[in-house]
């Protein structure tokens, strides 16, 4: 499996430049994969990864962690397989508990050439809900 390294986006607590969704990495290939690569470790940085289909339908499998001692704690659990119908577009939060790597990064495989994948770093601390008081 090869795997391509993602970098996230780093968001702020401020409007964004313009990040087009489209502007993922491609898988080549089938069993092509993305090393997404974490916040720092020690962080509550939160990592949003958003994963577009090209039409053709795939089968993602984000890959159970290895990292032990400690955040990998709930690596047992094993892989989360997620079935993609057609032109699907996912986001989705991975916990790191369960599929941090010990290159601190989270891998998902794609078996489908053309499945796309984004990813951002929410900010520190953040945990959503209403902006308005």
């Amino acid at each position: 499996m090869a795997t391509t390294t993602v970098t996230p986006t780093r968001l702020t607590n401020a409007f964004s430049a313009d990040i087009l969704v489209t502007d993922g990495i491609t898988a080549t290939s089938q069993t092509d994969g993305w090393a997404i690569a974490l916040g720092s470790r020690g962080t509550t940085e939160q990592l949003l990864v958003v994963l577009l289909d090209d039409g053709s339908g795939a089968n993602l499998t984000v890959k159970a962690g290895d990292r032990s001692p400690g955040p990998a704690q709930l690596a047992g659990k094993g892989d989360l397989t997620k079935v993609m119908a057609a032109s699907d577009c996912f986001w989705y939060c991975p916990e790191p508990g369960r599929f941090e790597q010990d290159n601190n990064t989270i891998q998902i495989v794609s078996d489908d050439a053309g499945t796309k994948c984004i990813a951002f770093l929410l900010p520190v601390g953040y945990e959503g809900g209403s902006a308005i008081a």
